[in-house]
């Protein structure tokens, strides 16, 4: 029974989840669910530059297989690796719940005693496929799922190596998923508690640490090296990776570094329960509530995994709730895994309680996804969002000839380079974004695109555009 039940859970994640993502995607670009940057990372991806730093190299590899694909149009294609990696992900997470559950009761005896037979895998089907799909249908994973962005790639990237700790395999796998994790988003550096946790609970800790740690350097160094390093021939607006100067600029997000931790400190309480609010809508109250009984009893039962879960989520919460933009709260994305795994424990526990006590409630618990579908469908569906790509079709046909369309927000410019750039409407046109304007290389690229010399930095896109005898038309003037 055991053998017939290997795979039952994970595969049921992954294709329900797939099939929800694939009626509620995008059809295209998209700005709801905090999606702006999806058309840099697309244009980046098909025209073989670099996106916004840090650059992203995971996401360029797989979105390159992905842009081949010949269905749909370029920006679909990508929402499309989102939702099919989003969706693995929900697989792995029921498989890493598995993991737990099996090893905690061959140890201790997770959920009640070993009487409690869930250690058998039929016993561990039920809190499996609540954790793969609560994880799948809270709303910010979901949201993330259904668009073109950098954080359903990382969420598999983390469940894998939450996988391969939970396992016991061999340590230079882990770090292999671990480095090229941190190529897909490089907070994934936060999942290095459960990294040692996996490390300390084996023997020869020194040999695993540096069995684990090489494999993950060489792995992050081959994304952010050779694989950025070989896309340096197209111009990107975000620097210059052919100099070692202009690649730590990129690699260090050095754009960015006023944005780490620089929230006020007036503003973290706010903040703060703003990430009190919505880890608490992502299974909702009552999953929340589920959650926390999950961790208190890993604590009891597994102590150092429960410490070193914490920590990762604890590690990707100061970070989300310190990095100072109004959509940073996306950060959290992996640490959802890690918080539906408290989540199946705590229905494992919960269903196990109930079953001598209320046996059709050990069977209600686990309708828990079924809610999370009815309460936040309408939320998260964009397959009818034809809002951004309308909008940039609109500007570039009502734009003069010749025009420098002054742009002054992400979603914004990222839209216009991708119907402008990657799809090639209106070629006589050129987009300046004015927020970028300070930048260099920026400045280099659009001087290039206007047939000058590169401007000195105190004058401004429209004193440039009037030298290139080019008529300005900032894109929020388009009616």
């Amino acid at each position: 029974m055991a053998r017939r039940s290997t795979g039952i859970a994970e595969v049921a994640c992954t294709v329900v989840l797939l099939i929800v993502y694939a009626a509620t995607m995008a059809p295209s670009l998209t700005w709801a669910h905090h999606g702006a940057d999806g058309g840099d990372l697309v244009t980046a991806v098909v025209q073989g530059s670099i996106p916004h730093p840090p650059g992203f190299p995971t996401y360029l590899l797989l979105g390159a297989f992905f842009v081949r694909l010949p269905w749909g149009n370029l920006a679909w294609r990508l929402n499309l690796m989102s939702a099919v990696l989003a969706a693995a992900a929900g697989g792995l997470t029921a498989l890493a719940l598995r993991l737990l559950l099996r090893s905690g009761t061959r140890k201790q005896g997770l959920v009640t005693g070993e009487k409690s037979g869930y250690g058998c895998a039929i016993c561990n089907l039920r809190p499996a496929i609540c954790a793969g799909l609560g994880l799948g249908l809270a709303p910010l994973f979901w949201s993330q799922a259904l668009i073109a962005e950098v954080y359903a790639p990382a969420a598999f990237f983390a469940a894998l190596v939450i996988v391969l700790a939970l396992h016991g395999g061999p340590t230079w796998a882990l770090g292999l998923a671990w480095g090229a994790g941190m190529g897909a988003h490089p907070t994934l550096v936060f999942l290095g508690p459960l990294v040692v946790w996996r490390i300390w609970a084996g023997e020869e800790r020194l040999r695993q640490l540096v069995h684990t740690g090489l494999p993950a350097l060489a792995s992050w160094g081959t994304m952010y090296g050779p694989v950025l390093l070989a896309r340096s021939s197209v111009p990107s607006p975000w620097g210059d990776v052919s100099t070692l100067a202009g690649w730590w600029a990129l690699v260090s997000a050095r754009l960015y570094h006023g944005y780490l931790l620089g929230l006020p400190l007036v503003a973290w309480p706010q903040r703060l329960l703003a990430w009190t609010n919505l880890l608490i809508r992502q299974f909702t109250p009552f999953g929340a509530v589920l959650a926390v009984l999950g961790w208190l009893h890993l604590w009891r039962e597994r102590r150092s995994f429960a410490l070193a879960s914490g920590m990762v989520v604890v590690m990707f919460s100061l970070y989300a709730i310190g990095y100072d933009t109004a959509d940073s709260l996306v950060y959290l994305v992996p640490a959802l895994l890690v918080v539906a795994l408290w989540l199946g424990a705590g229905v494992g526990w919960a269903a196990d309680w109930l079953r001598g006590r209320w046996r059709a409630g050990a069977w209600a618990i686990l309708m828990l996804p079924l809610l999370q579908a009815l309460l936040f469908w309408g939320h998260m569906d964009v397959s009818d969002d034809w809002e951004a790509i309308e909008w940039a079709e609109r500007v570039l046909r009502l734009a003069p000839a010749r025009a420098a369309l002054l742009t002054d927000q992400d979603a914004h410019t990222f839209t216009l380079w991708y119907v402008h750039d990657v799809r090639g409407e209106r070629p006589d046109v050129v987009i300046v974004d004015q927020d970028l304007w300070a930048h260099r290389p920026y400045r280099h690229l659009v001087s290039a695109a206007l047939g000058l010399e590169i401007p000195e930095s105190d004058l401004s896109p429209k004193e440039v555009a009037h030298r290139a005898e080019r008529p300005t038309l900032g894109v929020n003037d388009v009616q």
